[in-house]
C-alpha cells in the first residue's frame, strides 16, 4: 500500500515537473524569439538572472556579470541613471511600468525601455526590462529636428547678404534690451542707407546692385566688433546694433565704416562705381528703474529706430555720405 502511494505521488510530481518544464520552454521560446532585449536582474545585487537570445547576440554571454557590467561600457558600479528606485514604492510594492529612452554605451544604439518590478518564482521582486531598438526612428527624429533648426535659422538670415534680417533684428533687440535693464549698460543703434541706390540699379542693373549690397554688408562686418550685430531690414537699409557703446564711440566706428565703403572697388565695364552710405546714430542708456523709453510713444526698439532714422534723414538732407548723431540734431531738424 505504501509503495502504491509513493508511485502515485511520484507520477504526479513527474507530471507537474513536465508541465512546468513545458511552460518554461514555451515562455523561453517566446522571449528568445523577440526582436528586443529582455533581461531580469536582482534589485539589491544587480546580478543578471535572465537574458534572452537577442541580448546575448548584442552584448554577449552574461557569465555571472551584473547588469551594469554587462550592458554598459567599462562600468563597475550601478548606472547613474538607474531607475530601480522608481519601480518600487516606499512599501516595497511595484509602481508600474516606467518608460524611458537612452543610447547604450556598448552598441551606441538608441533603445526605448519598459521597466517594471515583477515577482520572481522564488517570491522576491526583480527588475524586468524590455528594450526595443529605436535607432532608426531616433535618427530620423534628430534629422527632422536639425532640419527644423536650420530652417528656423535661415528664416532669420537675409539670403542675399547673409546677414541677419528684420525678423532677427526685433528678436535680438527684445533680448538685448531685457538684458540691459538688469545690467545698467548702454547700446547704440545705427541706421544705414545706401546713397542713391536706385541709380545703381537703373544704370548698372539689379545684379550689380545686389553685388553692391553684398560688398557693403561685408565691409560693415569687417569693421564692427564681434559683439556687434548687423541686420538688413529693407532693400538698401541696414541696422547696426552696438552693445556697450555710447553714440560718440559709435560715431568713430561708423566713420571708419563710411570711409571703407568709399574704397569699395566695384567695377562695371572697366569703370568704377562709386558707393557711399549715410548713417543715423542714437544710443540708449538703461537704469534699473527705467522700464520705458517713450519719447515717441512707442516701444524702445521703435523709439530708437525713429531717432536713428531722424538722424539718418538729416545726413541725407545735408549731402549724404556722412553720419549724424540724434543727440546733436537741432530742434528744427
Amino acid at each position: 500500500m505504501k509503495e502504491h502511494i509513493l508511485k502515485f505521488f511520484n507520477r504526479n510530481i513527474d507530471a507537474n515537473a513536465q508541465s512546468l518544464q513545458f511552460e518554461f520552454d514555451c515562455i523561453a521560446t517566446i522571449l528568445n524569439s523577440l526582436d528586443a532585449l529582455v533581461y531580469v536582474s536582482d534589485f539589491k545585487t544587480y546580478e543578471l538572472i535572465f537574458v534572452n537570445n537577442y541580448g546575448q547576440k548584442s552584448w554577449g554571454v552574461p557569465l555571472g556579470r551584473k547588469c551594469y557590467q554587462y550592458l554598459q561600457f567599462g562600468q563597475e558600479q550601478p548606472c547613474s541613471f538607474c531607475n530601480n528606485s522608481k519601480l518600487l514604492n516606499e512599501e516595497g510594492k511595484p509602481t508600474g511600468v516606467h518608460i524611458w529612452e537612452f543610447q547604450n554605451t556598448v552598441t551606441q544604439r538608441w533603445y526605448q525601455c519598459r521597466d517594471q518590478a515583477v515577482k520572481w518564482v522564488d517570491g522576491r521582486y526583480v527588475r524586468l526590462e524590455i528594450a526595443v531598438d529605436i535607432t532608426e526612428n531616433k535618427l530620423a527624429q534628430q534629422k527632422l529636428e536639425t532640419m527644423y533648426k536650420e530652417a528656423e535659422a535661415l528664416a532669420r538670415v537675409d539670403p542675399l547678404t547673409k546677414v541677419y534680417n528684420r525678423r532677427a533684428f526685433y528678436e535680438y533687440m527684445s533680448k538685448r534690451l531685457a538684458h540691459l535693464k538688469h545690467h545698467n549698460h548702454t547700446l547704440s543703434l545705427v541706421m544705414v542707407d545706401v546713397d542713391e541706390f536706385k541709380k545703381v540699379n537703373d544704370l548698372y542693373g539689379h545684379s550689380k546692385g545686389d553685388e553692391a549690397l553684398i560688398e557693403i554688408a561685408n565691409t560693415i562686418q569687417s569693421e564692427i566688433r564681434e559683439s556687434d550685430q548687423l541686420f538688413r531690414i529693407g532693400g538698401e537699409e541696414f541696422v547696426i546694433v552696438l552693445p556697450d557703446c555710447d553714440e560718440l564711440n559709435a560715431f568713430n566706428l561708423v566713420e571708419r565704416v563710411r570711409l571703407n565703403i568709399g574704397q569699395i572697388a566695384l567695377m562695371h565695364n572697366d569703370h568704377p562705381i562709386q558707393l557711399s552710405c549715410s548713417f543715423g546714430i542714437t544710443d540708449y542708456w538703461s537704469t534699473s528703474t527705467d522700464d520705458s523709453f517713450d519719447r515717441w510713444g512707442i516701444s524702445i526698439t521703435e523709439s530708437l529706430m525713429a531717432e536713428a532714422d531722424k538722424a539718418l534723414y538729416s545726413a541725407k538732407l545735408n549731402g549724404r555720405n556722412q553720419a549724424k548723431l540724434f543727440s546733436q540734431l537741432s530742434i528744427t531738424e
